[in-house]
């Protein structure tokens, strides 16, 4: 069976050529699509995690180890690196390559796992490269979404930072351990507490459960329950593309109201008040003067 614009699964060009199922004029035309170098798929599949997954370990000839941002992908978390494809490969078969940032490391087996049949760092092992990364905000937040997805806890990845005492960036290991929380559902939420909490603000709760009086529940994304007394508890909510719709408004709108009568102040912020240092600097200010 040759491979064609359907074919969905990364070929070595290179090899199908060998076997006579295609030639190079055809690869290079519009039926196929170049994913890394001699590395193919149809023009017709759909290009996701795993395509990239197969790729790159096939780029390596099955000899390495997908790691880093694109490892995490596999296990379905967000990565802020994301468009970053790595690959663990033994000292003597590390090709130079401007695709694939391929690395020498020391992996244990409790490190190596198998995604879409291909092996990959474990989750413990991910969260700990991607931890020693900077800057530390971003390093928590893919820590954060692989501890989302994979129920990893601090304890798990400082068990792989004590397997591995001499590995760069261990320091940072253990602040991303002091810091990270796997409630937070996307990279966003984390920066967002994050921008708090390193301003002094206290630590809010991610994910925070509230009930309402109909029986159901309100999550909010941050939540101070715990203020002095005399205070509105405060929860953070932030408003991504799907809430500047009229039905989002809506229901945001009836969402607050339901924590109004329960005596929740609901602060709403969007994207500038995260990533922007002076905005970021004041909106830590109110909401620290609202919870203290």
């Amino acid at each position: 069976m040759g491979v064609d614009a359907s074919t969905t699964r990364p070929f070595r060009g290179s090899e199908a050529v060998a076997r006579g199922e295609v030639t190079w004029g055809r690869l290079a035309g519009p039926a196929f699509r170049p994913l890394l170098t001699d590395v193919y798929v149809g023009s017709l599949a759909q290009v996701d995690t795993a395509t990239w997954v197969r790729a790159v370990a096939l780029w390596g000839r099955g000899t390495g180890v997908v790691s880093g941002p694109l490892a995490a992908l596999a296990f379905g978390a967000e990565c802020p690196w994301d468009d970053e494809r790595e690959l663990v490969m033994p000292t003597s078969r590390r090709p130079t390559s401007a695709e694939v940032a391929v690395r020498r490391d020391r992996l244990l087996p409790d490190e190596v796992c198998t995604r879409y049949g291909v092996r990959v760092t474990s989750p413990a092992r991910t969260a700990f490269d991607l931890a020693r990364r900077a800057p530390l905000v971003e390093a928590v937040a893919a820590v954060d979404s692989i501890a989302y997805r994979c129920r990893l806890t601090p304890d798990h990845l400082l068990a792989v930072a004590a397997a591995h005492p001499a590995a760069r960036g261990s320091v940072q290991v253990r602040r991303v351990a002091e810091l990270m929380d796997g409630r937070a559902m996307s990279l966003m939420e984390t920066r967002a507490r994050l921008g708090f909490v390193l301003r002094g603000v206290p630590a809010p709760i991610p994910q925070y459960e509230v009930r309402v009086a109909d029986g159901g529940t309100r999550w909010l994304d941050l939540g101070w329950p715990e203020v002095p007394e005399g205070r509105r508890k405060v929860g953070v909510e932030f408003d991504g593309p799907e809430h500047r719709t009229i039905t989002g408004q809506n229901r945001d709108h009836l969402r607050d109201a339901d924590l109004d009568d329960l005596g929740w102040e609901i602060v709403r912020i969007g994207a500038a008040q995260v990533l922007d240092e002076r905005l970021a600097d004041a909106l830590a200010a109110r909401i620290l003067r609202k919870v203290t």
